[in-house]
């Protein structure tokens, strides 16, 4: 389970948005938006939040019964939403899934050099179906598997796309390869509850609606903290009266770090329209205390952070008597607590706007799930309330054009 902690926001000596006017009115149109979300997807509409549905989920695990990966090792091919949740879940796992996400050649020959082909299942993903850099990748895979005699790669594939015209469709029909529909009513950043983002873990056995179909409800509650509404009317609050511009995932968990990258897409590919807004980072801890943290208590006021709690295994049970004295007195799980709480009181101090989002037992998947469906809540939350189709990405496009124009 996650929790969430805004009470820097309600503290009489900070930024007390009790009584804030704006805080009121964001408070109200926000919750008015969620409103019409949910009416919207209790008539059936919004493919995306009926992802978190029991139904979808049921859907997606019938396909296993159709996809039978033969017990093999998994790799995904995907850029962006097609294969960024999922990475994230895989590093949270610490599965052993293979990502082919970048046009990175010297990582792809390195796994045809290093690796048995006939080990490996292979997920071809592309919403479009013409994601150049899929095909470029799938192509050098094809190619390569073409060395080995007696080895069809075209049995162990499937390819997920639209259910159209495309090259990657095309591709699946002329080669009988095993093909499964991308729902064309969920963008990729968006899908990792889909078919697309599930289907690689559908051996994992995660009932995924048992943390995220509860989310839904959220919508319609003004007062909860891990409702969006609440969240929304807040951020948009700092925004009209911080102008903030830089939104920081802290992370003292570095299992984590594919998740606040998958956020990295979600929030700047939703939201960063018509000069609106703010540039997602990730900041590892403690590592960054050591770089980046003088800048975040020094410097520019521009930012909102979420704080991410630390792993609540214990690894380590004491520092051995070794004369450090700096440290011998924690053990190493409490060392880490105490860095993470050492930063939570200097930014309540230095009046830096943050909430504190806590993980309960981190070898949870559902608890990753849950920060999927809230996110991805938020993010659609406040682009209705911006005025901003949060489900579209109009400027991708421009880079697409020059590299082929003739």
């Amino acid at each position: 389970m996650i929790t969430f902690d805004n009470s820097f926001f309600y503290k009489k000596n900070g930024f007390n948005i009790s009584d804030n006017q704006y805080y009121k009115k964001y408070l109200d149109i926000s919750h008015e938006k969620s409103l019409k979300i949910l009416e919207k997807f209790n008539k059936g509409d919004n493919e995306i939040l009926q992802s978190f549905t029991q139904k979808y989920q049921k859907k997606i695990r019938n396909i296993k019964e159709t996809l039978d990966t033969n017990s093999k090792k998994k790799v995904v091919v995907g850029l962006g939403g097609s294969s960024s949740g999922a990475k994230a879940l895989s590093f949270y796992l610490e599965d052993n899934i293979i990502y082919f996400d970048n046009l990175d050649y010297q990582y792809l020959k390195n796994f045809f050099v290093s690796k048995n082909f006939k080990d490996y299942f292979f997920f071809i993903i592309s919403k479009s179906g013409n994601t150049f850099e899929t095909l470029a990748l799938l192509n050098l895979l094809v190619h390569e598997s073409r060395k080995i005699k007696n080895y069809n790669i075209y049995d162990s594939m499937v390819i997920i796309t639209e259910n159209k015209e495309s090259i990657l469709k095309s591709y699946a029909d002329k080669n009988k390869i095993k093909f499964v529909e991308h729902n064309d009513r969920i963008g990729g950043r968006f899908s990792i509850l889909s078919e697309t983002g599930m289907l690689p873990f559908l051996d994992n056995n995660i009932i995924v609606e048992n943390s995220s179909e509860k989310f839904i409800n959220f919508l319609k509650d003004k007062d909860h903290d891990k409702s969006p509404v609440k969240n929304c009317a807040i951020l948009l609050t700092l925004l009209n009266q911080r102008k903030l511009n830089i939104y920081c995932n802290l992370l003292y968990n570095y299992r984590l770090k594919h998740f606040s990258y998958w956020f990295h897409q979600l929030h700047a590919e939703s939201l960063g329209k018509n000069d609106l807004g703010m540039t997602p980072i990730t900041s590892i801890c403690p590592k960054d205390h050591h770089s980046m943290m003088q800048l975040y208590l020094d410097g520019p006021k521009d930012k909102f952070f979420n704080i991410f709690s630390p792993p609540d295994e214990d690894f380590y049970d004491k520092f051995i008597d070794e004369g450090f004295y700096n440290i011998e007195s924690y053990s190493p799980k409490s060392l880490l607590d105490k860095q993470y709480a050492s930063v939570i009181e200097v930014f309540n101090e230095k009046q830096i706007p943050h909430r504190v989002i806590k993980i309960e037992d981190h070898k949870d998947p559902l608890n990753l799930i849950e920060l999927f469906a809230y996110f991805i809540l938020e993010t659609i939350l406040l682009g209705e309330v911006l005025g901003i189709n949060p489900y579209d990405q109009p400027a991708v496009n421009l880079i697409k054009d020059k590299i082929f124009k003739n």
